[in-house]
């Protein structure tokens, strides 16, 4: 059983304000994935391969300049109370002339790389792509502020917001025949409506002062998960380098595919209870965060699970039917990646704890073995294959889930057994509905309509399997739930 331990009434009636904007940041998210999936083909249809590989061109380098746009201090920040306004004034000051110097530096560099790729219109394009780095930076004081006082709707709403007016802003300048300048503009509209929105809502005029050591708390935090960004981008072009080189193109094309799909499908839940965590670890005494955290990693298992697993063993059927056999290699990849990441984000939620703790550098070294790991596991493909090679991730991938379950018990005080407890009945089930759906797939010929009715299928035996084996526990969890949500404090 999970164990019994419950949040006070007091606890939900001010945490209702995160539960609002947790699921207003999930809507969001749900919003921007959807508009991307749409807006792709206009796009393509409008612009055509080649201004569509020119912009390919232009903007890895301003994505990779903007892993070091606001130092780390977009989270750290939120642990310092408003009133201390040398540390917030600093903070701004020194951002302001971060965003400055890489704009410019970014922009030079786009004169050298247009050279080198013989593109004359790719510097001016780097430089007006250049430009959203300094409105990242403008956004990362009002942003840290609204999270500080755990409003997490108005970012929400300006994701929302500014994400609605790239698109309206590529797809008019496409129509108008601007070529790949339309999608930079969306790009970089995007970055300076989100700021607009941000400081509208909470900025704060700094003091004329600067003080560095007393911002240096904050830089090193923040350096720490600069690193540890830099670190995960690093290990992920090095793993699909070494894919390349070993496999091919064709397997890389499906890996990257696997991993990009595995990956974002987990974080856009995992992230919003990542985001919440920390907001609440930065202002709950210790004892309730161990419990909340407990009850928000069984919530992804609830979630994560059966949709991974159901997803998992439909894979063969789903690419098929979506992609064609040319993605031949792809559904093994799935039927791997799609269980490792859901339990991976899982275990990753003792990291907002870390953060708000200012113990970022266990995450750091967990992060950099994971790379380093992952990128061997490909190496040694050589001698054993790519199915070797994949199951050597998951063995890495797994110790990493390990190391960030037991590493940080003594300091953020969630130990793994609780945790693991609490996720055991929700995988078995999930398991029992992908059993359920390899067992009458085969039934009758494949097609949209049977091979939907079998994921319905399999998703309703999960959730009988929960009420038969769980149901005192989802009881405990609805009513946590209804509590939070709930017009007054119960």
């Amino acid at each position: 059983m999970t164990p019994k331990a419950d949040l006070p009434p007091e606890v939900f009636a001010s945490d209702r304000r995160v539960a609002f904007g947790a699921m207003a940041s999930s809507a969001a998210n749900v919003l921007k994935v959807a508009l991307q999936l749409l807006l792709l083909p206009v796009m393509a249809r409008l612009l055509g391969p080649d201004e569509f590989g020119l912009y390919a061109l232009a903007l890895p380098t301003v994505n990779l300049v903007a892993l070091l746009a606001d130092g780390g201090l977009g989270a750290t920040l939120a642990r310092e109370r408003e009133s201390s306004s040398l540390i917030w004034s600093t903070a701004f000051w020194a951002l302001l002339m971060l965003g400055i110097v890489l704009t410019l530096t970014t922009s030079a560099f786009g004169l050298l790389l247009g050279t080198l790729a013989n593109q004359p219109r790719l510097p001016s394009m780097i430089a007006m792509l250049s430009l959203s780095l300094l409105f990242l930076t403008l956004s990362v004081v009002p942003s840290a502020r609204l999270t500080r006082r755990k409003n997490l709707e108005v970012g929400a709403g300006s994701d929302i917001t500014s994400t609605l007016t790239g698109a309206a802003v590529a797809v008019a300048m496409a129509m108008e025949g601007a070529g790949a300048w339309s999608l930079v503009a969306q790009y970089v509209s995007t970055y300076a409506v989100r700021a607009i929105i941000l400081n509208i809502a909470a900025f704060h005029f700094p003091r004329v002062e600067f003080s560095l050591s007393a911002l240096r708390p904050h830089l090193v935090s923040g350096g720490i998960l600069v690193v540890s960004r830099i670190v995960e981008y690093s290990g992920r072009i090095s793993e699909n380098f070494m894919i390349d080189r070993i496999f091919g193109v064709a397997i890389l094309g499906s890996y990257i595919f696997a991993n990009q799909i595995s990956k974002f499908s987990t974080d856009a839940v995992g992230n919003v209870v990542w985001a919440g965590l920390y907001v609440q670890s930065l202002t709950v005494e210790k004892a309730k965060i161990v419990i909340l955290h407990r009850q928000l990693c069984r919530l992804l298992g609830v979630l994560l699970f059966p949709v991974m697993f159901v997803g998992a063993a439909a894979a063969p059927e789903l690419i098929s039917l979506m992609l064609g056999p040319r993605w031949a290699d792809l559904p093994f990849l799935l039927r791997v990646f799609l269980p490792l990441y859901a339990i991976s984000v899982i275990c990753g939620q003792t990291g907002p704890i870390l953060l708000a703790y200012g113990r970022f550098d266990i995450q750091l070294w967990c992060m950099v073995g994971l790379s380093l790991g992952r990128v061997l596991a490909v190496i040694v493909g050589l001698w054993i294959g790519l199915v070797g090679s994949v199951f050597c991730i998951v063995i890495v991938t797994l110790a990493f889930c390990a190391a960030m379950l037991v590493v940080p018990a003594k300091i953020t005080g969630c130990h793994p057994m609780p945790v693991l407890i609490g996720l055991v009945r929700p995988a078995l089930s999930s398991l029992v509905a992908a059993a359920v759906y390899l067992a009458i797939i085969d039934m009758f010929p494949r097609g949209v309509i049977w091979t939907c009715t079998c994921l319905a299928s399999g998703l309703f035996v999960y959730a009988l399997s929960m009420l038969l084996i769980d149901r005192r526990n989802l009881g405990d969890d609805w009513t946590s739930i209804r509590r939070v949500l709930a017009p007054k404090a119960g």
